[in-house]
């Protein structure tokens, strides 16, 4: 008798835990996914544009999987996932409120950079992390529709140093889009391989040897053109150069060294 009223206890136990288990599940099983927009030329909750607003609905319709599914159990990064597999939205936060709701906010992707395909029949949209957004037929920006900043022959593994480029011709003159026309990468025997900026006004600006001091050559370009005649500034190459000393030379359009 007395291992059968432990038996029975052992069961009852087991079922009680069973049921505080399911209970738990039911309360904590997620019935709301709320999905707060920013749109990113209004800084607003609000739509945006068309390839946001198809972006979102294909989020709401994602997120959707997870109802059902214990709160604790939908992680962020599965969240994310969703998000940003739906290419004109990036993932900023998920807010759990207990017991059953998850709020979360996404935010608009801009397109920055236009590549285009080796035949020339499509482009592919990047933002300003240089990470694809979608293939369009023509090279016209989400938000305005004018051009963006057509990226050729720069390899995939310099896209982090083009972002960082950008980031910094942002910073000094507003938009990336509107001072920059190109960015490509050339080879030449003798110059070995550079990276040129062309602007947006008809100077393009050479980093030669670029895989060296990027950064720093891009600086003193940048420099040198502010303080450069603007006649200059309508056409030309202007350069920066390591020098034998390891000094760093930059050249204007007219020959003139800084």
């Amino acid at each position: 008798m007395k291992y059968i009223r432990k038996a029975i206890a052992l069961v009852l136990i087991a079922v009680f835990i069973a049921a505080v288990a399911i209970g738990l599940s039911v309360i904590f099983a997620v019935r709301n996914v709320n999905v707060f927009t920013v749109d990113y030329a209004t800084e607003s909750d609000c739509d945006g544009t068309d390839e946001f607003a198809e972006a979102v609905a294909s989020i709401k319709a994602g997120l959707s999987d997870f109802e059902g599914k214990t709160i604790t159990s939908v992680r962020d990064d599965d969240i994310a996932a969703v998000v940003n597999a739906s290419g004109y939205a990036e993932f900023v936060s998920a807010e759990r409120i207990y017991p059953c709701t998850i709020n979360v906010t996404v935010r608009e992707r801009v397109e920055v950079f236009a590549v285009p395909a080796d035949d020339g029949s499509y482009y592919t949209m990047l933002d300003g992390n240089c990470s694809a957004i979608s293939t369009k037929q023509s090279n016209a920006n989400n938000i305005d529709g004018s051009p963006n900043v057509v990226l050729s022959g720069v390899p995939a593994e310099d896209y982090t140093l083009v972002t960082s480029l950008c980031n910094t011709m942002a910073q000094k003159y507003l938009s990336v889009r509107a001072f920059a026309e190109s960015i490509s990468v050339t080879s030449d025997a003798m110059l070995g391989e550079s990276l040129l900026i062309k602007l947006r006004c008809g100077v393009t600006m050479e980093i030669r040897e670029y895989k060296e001091r990027a950064e720093e050559k891009a600086e003193r370009l940048f420099s040198a053109f502010d303080s450069m005649a603007d006649y200059l500034k309508l056409g030309g190459t202007m350069y920066c150069m390591d020098t034998e000393s390891g000094a760093l030379r930059v050249v204007l359009p007219d020959g003139t060294v800084e």
